[in-house]
């Protein structure tokens, strides 16, 4: 029998995967009235996506599996063994009906689908086999898995959130929007280096965290914001500004300042990294922002911003010990 219904063209099994995924991440936005937000990956290495818990920061990592086809009312799915990274892990099992995910989805973590899957060797890895079954049936090892599709949302922990009562935000110029862009992948392009970790961009893109980095192996989890300033001249301030009406003080979410130089065309070699924790009690307040001035090139006096100085060359390794401390 074939793994995709007639419906769907020969060799349609990665564009019925995409629509499983995106089916499941716009039901968890409206599910949770946005209390849930989904961070896709940059560079697919067996998680589908970091769920973001607004109402408590937890970070949850997500894969999906669709299937069209079903047989006794069943619908494998499959997932390899080592893409299960951390026990608390979540497969979510989809059964995608014409248009439209079928009324029951699977929610298992890793441990749990370890212990029930099968296992099948598949060109020299292990295959892990569930046997979905598309509504609950009496007696079924995964009928207790199942969970109604309009409550997938719950059962990933959403409940009430309050969204941060909404400041005033200032238009952003196309200039600022370009370096601010400019920053962002350079920070990205430096973080790919840890080969042990995933990277991950925020759909919408509307809360402090802009870049996610999660260490595979240990599950440990940071979110970073970057910010870009403009250096005329290489020994000048720039002047940061930190939007309040999104910003969160947690533990597990950094600032990253950057400086580029105009006249050199580069990124200035010292940035900040910085805790949003202390972040507050480092800047001032002006209006609806949070506002640091930082001098790249350093001064002969001391500066509340000293201890947060990198490198820029070093910003991998930092955020790696941050990553340390955070498993």
């Amino acid at each position: 029998m074939s793994d995709i219904d007639a419906t769907w063209p020969h060799g349609s099994q990665d564009a019925i995967g995409q629509a499983a995924e995106f089916l499941v991440w716009s039901n968890l936005i409206t599910q949770s009235a946005g209390g849930l937000h989904i961070f896709l990956p940059m560079l697919d290495r067996g998680i589908d996506a970091v769920v973001h818990r607004l109402s408590d920061h937890a970070y949850l990592a997500v894969q999906v599996k669709g299937k069209t086809v079903v047989q006794h009312h069943e619908a494998p799915i499959g997932v390899f063994e080592n893409h299960l990274f951390t026990p608390d892990q979540l497969v979510i099992g989809v059964h995608l009906d014409g248009e439209r995910l079928g009324p029951f989805v699977l929610v298992a973590d890793a441990s749990t689908f370890k212990e029930k899957a099968a296992r099948i060797e598949n060109r020299g890895r292990v295959l892990l086999v569930a046997d979905m079954p598309t509504h609950p049936i009496p007696g079924h090892k995964w009928s207790e898995d199942l969970v109604p599709f309009d409550q997938l949302a719950k059962r990933l922990g959403a409940g009430a959130y309050m969204p941060t009562a909404s400041l005033v935000v200032g238009a952003v110029s196309d200039e600022d929007s370009v370096f601010g862009f400019r920053g962002e992948q350079e920070v990205i392009r430096r973080l790919a280096m840890l080969e042990d970790c995933g990277l991950f961009r925020p759909f919408p893109d509307n809360e402090t965290a802009e870049i996610l980095i999660r260490r595979l192996a240990t599950g440990a989890t940071l979110a970073t914001q970057v910010k870009t300033g403009r250096l005329a001249m290489a020994h000048a301030r720039i002047k940061i500004q930190v939007n309040r009406s999104n910003f969160v003080a947690d533990p597990t979410t950094i600032v990253v300042v950057l400086a580029w130089l105009l006249s050199e065309r580069r990124f200035h070699e010292t940035c900040l990294v910085i805790p949003t924790e202390v972040l507050p009690s480092l800047s001032a307040r002006v209006g609806r922002y949070y506002e640091l001035n930082f001098r790249p090139a350093g001064s002969r006096e001391s500066s509340r911003l000293d201890s947060y100085r990198v490198p820029l060359e070093s910003l991998a390794d930092t955020v790696s010990k941050k990553l340390v401390g955070l498993s």
